[in-house]
């Protein structure tokens, strides 16, 4: 087993070594750094995450319609995510572009969390590259504590895979982080 983690391991350091020599050489070392960084960091995460479903299966299904007045909360105790919503519009859902307003939901105070965006007609957005939401495996719901622990496992695997890779073979690297972190699938529709 540590002959397979050890070729794993070298593997990474000469894809990392080998991204820096195809970096533009005009460019900044430091951010060259951090997107090699990034890149290694996100095959990292991605070779250590478990079975998607597993998260999905501890969360609510999103609804596939809502009212395009887009209400604070929802029934089934969905409520707006501030970092993309509707009230907001146009400054904000950056990490979602192409959704228009972004639900979140969490069965426990801990633990996994479900994150719905939506298009302008109130449509569910079923491709994250789209805007789509994803699967949380710690939600943000909850104390500093479980806000800090939802940046670890969700937010900086979002950076390292999909905005710190100017090495990486886009899409493949954020590809990766959307199938540890897909959207799910939808269920029903309300209209209030």
């Amino acid at each position: 087993m540590h002959t397979i983690t050890n070729i794993f391991l070298a593997l990474l350091l000469v894809l990392s070594v080998a991204g820096f020599e195809l970096g533009n050489i005009d460019e900044n070392p430091n951010e060259q750094l951090m997107a090699g960084r990034g890149y290694v960091d996100c095959l990292i995460w991605y070779a250590t995450q478990g079975d998607p479903n597993k998260l999905l299966a501890k969360t609510k299904k999103p609804y596939c319609q809502v009212p395009a007045t887009f209400p604070s909360t929802l029934p089934g105790d969905w409520s707006v995510d501030t970092s993309c919503d509707a009230a907001k519009q146009p400054n904000t859902c950056s990490l979602h572009a192409g959704a228009y307003c972004c639900y979140r939901n969490a069965l426990k105070s801990t633990g996994p969390g479900a994150q719905a965006c939506y298009d302008k007609s109130g449509q569910w957005i079923s491709d994250p590259w789209l805007g789509a939401g994803t699967v949380d495996k710690e939600t943000p719901l909850g104390n500093i504590i479980q806000q800090a622990k939802h940046g670890v496992a969700d937010v900086i695997p979002y950076y390292s895979c999909c905005v710190l890779t100017l090495f990486a073979p886009q899409p493949e690297t954020c590809n990766r982080y959307y199938e540890k972190r897909p959207p799910g699938q939808c269920e029903g529709s309300i209209m209030v």
